[in-house]
């Protein structure tokens, strides 16, 4: 994968200091969880007794990964900022997620999301939701954020990116493993502390080879329009206001359907703990969107005033890794790869927990009789491993195609196989009249509508899922009142916006005294 054009400079022995510190933090804190954990309950909520900030953390984490690493600051180093409207698009959906949508869950106990809708619907509907998810995050999303940190350590040591994918998938699997949702939890605070450091370490170096340091930046970058970042045009095949208004009202039930970043408000101590994970997650992704994009656009001040440290064979997505490889000394260069790593093990670690959570809990549990915690424990421990697997492998097939880019493609997959999916829990959530067949037809014709939208249209990528959505709650909405017959009310308390708690028994009567 390392092109020969391309520098490739060797890690110093500090770097590799840097990097065995970091790998062993990571899997000290996996063992020291290990030893806590009492039952396999607490493999996947870790007896939801999490504390809501360091949810919060790790909600974060989750939902960034190495695609914002990397693949953002590839975005704005070849454009401008016009895609960051992506950025406060999903902060705002995370805001409302987080007022109004998250308590209905939390009060239901469950372990995860998609238990709400064998409660609202039915089992098929759950087993369908949580399999579309599975095959998402194992196939999609996992593999995504360890092949970029692989093509990082191809450009900076020359190692061959299959043998990093392997590396990033047994030091994961490892962790996650071992110490289970407790462990995911706090090596994500480490990681996020150790992302921030990195980036803003490396901006620095940039600043301090660009005359008038962050002041040149943003004067030569604003000169040449590379802060340029709204659009007003009505151009849905651009990325423009309205369609990030329709991102915004897609993401929100993006977000609640996505088992990942719920699992983190699932395992908080109580309701108010809940709501805080997601507001503090959503708040922390506002500044990180702003240093990620500006992260390219120094990239791009930097090798204006420096062209001749430039090399034209980059491979795709890779000019930040690239400039740490080339442009920073030894010990800090295994410093801000460790930040790219812990970027990418963040999410990687929180979709090998929450996967696990769905294929042991969703569809084992529900067809076998209860088990003891200890073979509760043992087969979250075997999914895990499964699921690290698969991942990395399907990580080492993507490696073999040529992408134009890695984001785009993400955001597509996600769109097609499971964005219209979020539209059922959003009919279960807003109606009372949606049904189980309704919904199911709903969803099937979303991936149809989708397939189109990506085929057969100029749309931009981020109206994709909110088109796959609207799909599924018209058309389901519309299904549910031809087939079947409307819910019995009584059965809907606690599971709709409009009765999101159960109702409190009525009161007895008053006794009559006897005379």
């Amino acid at each position: 994968m390392t092109d020969p054009a391309l520098p490739v400079r060797t890690l110093a022995l500090a770097d590799y200091i840097a990097l065995a510190l970091f790998f062993g933090a990571n899997l000290g804190i996996g063992w020291w969880c290990a030893r806590r954990r009492r039952s396999g309950g607490d493999f996947f909520l870790a007896n939801q007794s999490v504390a809501w900030w360091a949810a919060g953390i790790s909600f974060f984490a989750t939902g960034a990964s190495s695609i914002s690493f990397m693949a953002l600051p590839a975005k704005t180093f070849q454009t401008d900022w016009l895609v960051f409207g992506s950025g406060p698009a999903q902060s705002l959906a995370g805001l409302v997620v987080g007022l109004f949508f998250v308590g209905l869950l939390r009060r239901l106990d469950m372990v995860t999301i998609f238990d709400y809708l064998e409660r609202r619907f039915s089992r098929p509907v759950r087993l369908l939701g949580a399999g579309l998810a599975v095959l998402m995050k194992v196939c999609g999303r996992m593999s995504v954020v360890m092949l970029l940190p692989a093509l990082a350590l191809s450009t900076v040591a020359g190692l061959n990116v299959y043998v990093s994918i392997l590396l990033m998938g047994i030091v994961t699997t490892i962790y996650a493993m071992e110490g289970g949702f407790e462990a995911v939890i706090w090596t994500d605070v480490l990681q996020v502390t150790v992302t921030f450091g990195g980036v803003l370490t490396a901006i620095a170096f940039m600043a301090n080879g660009i005359d008038g340091g962050l002041a040149g930046i943003l004067r030569e970058g604003d000169a040449s329009g590379k802060f340029n970042m709204i659009s007003w045009s009505l151009d849905a095949s651009q990325p423009t206001v309205w369609v990030f208004i329709g991102m915004f009202l897609g993401s929100i039930f993006t977000q609640v359907a996505d088992q990942p970043l719920m699992q983190r408000a699932l395992a908080t101590t109580d309701v108010r703990s809940a709501k805080r994970t997601v507001v503090l997650g959503t708040l922390i992704g506002i500044p990180s969107t702003i240093i990620f994009f500006f992260v390219g656009t120094a990239l791009w001040v930097f090798y204006q005033a420096n062209p001749e440290r430039l090399s034209t064979a980059l491979p795709n997505d890779a000019i930040f890794p690239y400039f740490i490889a080339n442009e920073m000394p030894p010990g800090i260069v295994g410093l801000v790869i460790a930040a790219l790593f812990a970027a990418a093990m963040g999410a990687l670690s929180s979709a090998l927990n929450s996967s696990a959570a769905m294929i042991a809990t969703d569809f084992l549990e529900t067809r076998q009789r209860p088990r003891t915690d200890a073979q509760r424990s043992r087969t979250a421990r075997i999914t895990t491993v499964i699921a690290g697997v698969v991942a990395t492998a399907m990580a080492a097939f993507i490696a073999s195609l040529n992408v134009a880019s890695l984001w785009d493609q993400y955001l597509k997959l996600l769109a097609l196989i499971g964005g219209g999916f979020p539209g059922v829990f959003g009919l279960g959530f807003l109606t009372r009249r949606a049904n189980a067949p309704g919904v199911l037809t709903g969803a099937v014709a979303s991936i149809v509508v989708t397939w189109w939208v990506q085929n057969f249209t100029t749309l931009s990528v981020f109206l994709h899922a909110f088109i796959a959505i609207v799909t599924c709650m018209v058309v389901g909405y519309i299904a549910s009142l031809v087939l079947g017959r409307r819910p019995d009310p009584v059965s809907l308390r606690g599971l709709t916006l409009w009765d999101a708690a159960p109702r409190p028994a009525p009161a007895p009567p008053p006794l009559t005294p006897v005379a």
